[in-house]
């Protein structure tokens, strides 16, 4: 796990994509997770070459000296998201020359301008119901960049052909750049599943001002922009490092994949066919990344990591020792401030002794609850960076 998210480090993944803007004077603006970390090191490199603004979740800061830092609500936007996107919009308007824009998951929340039928509040109870109805972060972003006027292109209109580079930490399954902070540059049409109708098929219901909005979203034109995209960190290049370090201690590694999505009990059931697979093969460590979600039932605590470990570590019962972790690289894997939980086979058992039931734990989605009981959840902190789920099986004793 410390191998990955060294792996995913902001602030040294920046540093790579440098090389010919030594010699520019850089207006910088970044917003997500991993913004004020990416801004960091781009300070440590150019120094006062660079100046502008990035907007970054409550705890995710860091020192700047030269690039202004903005906090606002994750994940649900505030009026500080607001106040932030416009000052963030004066310095485009304000700048000339490249314009060197530091992308990161988390954007989507901290980068907020409404567009002009919905409200800030209207927007917050619908980006709230989708969450808690455990919708996938890729149409969650849809949404979103519905209704915005600063995403879903929306900052490609006020740049205009001016040209950017945009640096891009991918929290999205595929590395879609068009949903990484909900497109802000994107010129990717709408799309086969509009924003309404994620929101009709999770029954959420928006007054006839934002559905007419939404609907008229689908027709605009999309218009060639000047932007270098490019991901300079994502799962794989957290996989890829901890497979690396396993392998170096002769440890036999299959990654399964980086961009495995789905409700986290039918993600444990497909883990539980590549143990199978794996054990035959002699692979002794699986790793895997993506997105889990989860169908909140319960009043438990916990969050789609952990839900997915304990649906795991069930349906391994029997299936031979194990090892097993799961964790969002972000540091938080719901609402408690947990980044996640690792369980293993004698763990289970124990637990089972003592009774603490875990098959009645994830019915009720309290997954944190049973990890805190077993003393084995995992807490990081804000990590600061951002490229969604982590999760290691380890076979065998």
């Amino acid at each position: 796990m410390q191998k990955a998210l060294a792996a995913v480090k902001p602030d040294k993944l920046v540093q790579a994509h440098l090389a010919d803007l030594r010699q520019e004077q850089l207006t910088v603006i970044g917003f997500g997770k991993a913004a004020a970390q990416m801004a960091l090191g781009l300070e440590c490199a150019l120094g006062s070459a660079v100046s502008g603004l990035v907007i970054t979740p409550y705890g995710y800061e860091a020192p700047c000296k030269w690039i202004k830092v903005r906090s606002a609500s994750h994940p649900i936007p505030d009026e500080n998201s607001i106040s932030a996107t416009k000052e963030l919009i004066e310095i485009i308007n304000n700048s000339t020359g490249l314009l060197l824009a530091l992308i990161s998951g988390g954007g989507s929340s901290t980068l907020c301008l409404p567009a002009a039928f919905v409200t800030l509040q209207e927007k917050q109870h619908i980006i709230s119901m989708l969450l808690l109805k455990g919708t996938c972060i890729a149409k969650v972003n849809k949404v979103r960049g519905a209704l915005s006027s600063v995403k879903n292109g929306g900052l490609a209109k006020i740049v205009g052909t001016r040209p950017v580079r945009a640096l891009i930490l991918s929290d999205v399954a595929g590395d879609n750049i068009d949903l990484v902070a909900s497109g802000p540059f994107s010129t990717a049409k709408a799309g086969k599943i509009s924003a309404m109708q994620i929101l009709d098929s999770a029954n959420i219901e928006v007054s006839d001002e934002v559905r007419t909005g939404l609907e008229q979203e689908i027709n605009k034109k999309v218009k060639p922009t000047n932007v270098d995209n490019r991901i300079i960190g994502c799962s794989d290049t957290a996989l890829q490092a901890a497979a690396s370090w396993a392998r170096s201690k002769n440890i036999k590694t299959r990654i399964i994949s980086d961009s495995l999505e789905g409700y986290a009990q039918e993600m444990a059931k497909y883990h539980l066919q590549q143990f199978n697979l794996a054990k035959q093969d002699g692979v002794q460590l699986l790793l895997s990344g993506g997105e889990a979600s989860v169908d909140v039932k319960g009043k438990g605590v916990g969050g789609s990591n952990r839900h997915f470990l304990l649906s795991l570590a069930l349906e391994l019962q029997g299936a031979g020792a194990f090892s097993a972790l799961a964790i969002d690289t972000d540091g938080r894997d719901g609402a408690d401030g947990e980044a996640g939980a690792w369980v293993s086979s004698e763990i289970l058992k124990t637990a089972k002794i003592n009774e603490f039931n875990p098959e009645q734990e994830l019915m009720d989605c309290n997954s944190g609850g049973f990890f805190r009981k077993t003393g084995t959840s995992i807490y990081t902190g804000h990590t600061r960076t951002n490229v969604n789920d982590f999760r290691a099986i380890l076979i065998g004793d």
